[in-house]
């Protein structure tokens, strides 16, 4: 082989090539590789005893002195007084226990003896929005069942 060989233009591409071949492999695991799972310490929380952020929407045909949402387990979610009629939202946690939730709405509309709706949508993280509803006069209170079983 002759010098003539190592100074082709064919020759120096194949060189730089091959360079960058190289540090191309360590720059690789840099960019691309993985972190490891950090480790755990402690005690994990079950599924169950997380509770799961959501919205509640609460839709009213005519104004309520009064209206309270509780759990199963008599935690307060809402306690309002002197609701107008129409929307609202509100951010809570729910405590959603195996696609189930249990709630009690109870509503103090007045002394009309007039028929009218509360409408109550639970839109719960990563589940599909539902919707109840109270129909009735003067003093209600109903338990609420919601279930996003797939079966």
């Amino acid at each position: 082989m002759d010098c003539k060989t190592f100074h082709s233009p064919l020759a120096g591409t194949a060189g730089v090539l091959t360079i960058l071949g190289l540090l191309a492999i360590p720059l690789h695991h840099l960019t691309s590789k993985r972190p490891l799972p950090a480790t755990q310490q402690g005690t994990p929380l079950l599924v169950a005893d997380v509770a799961t952020p959501a919205i509640l929407r609460l839709k009213l045909l005519t104004p309520a002195r009064s209206l309270r949402l509780t759990t199963e387990d008599g935690t307060r979610l809402l306690d309002l007084t002197d609701v107008v009629a129409g929307e609202s939202e509100c951010d809570v946690a729910l405590p959603i226990h195996h696609d189930t939730l249990d709630l009690l709405l109870q509503a103090d509309l007045g002394d009309s003896p007039a028929d009218t709706a509360v409408f109550l949508t639970v839109m719960p993280d990563a589940r599909e929005a539902q919707t109840r509803y109270l129909l009735g006069c003067r003093s209600l209170a109903q338990p609420l069942h919601f279930n996003w079983c797939s079966h």
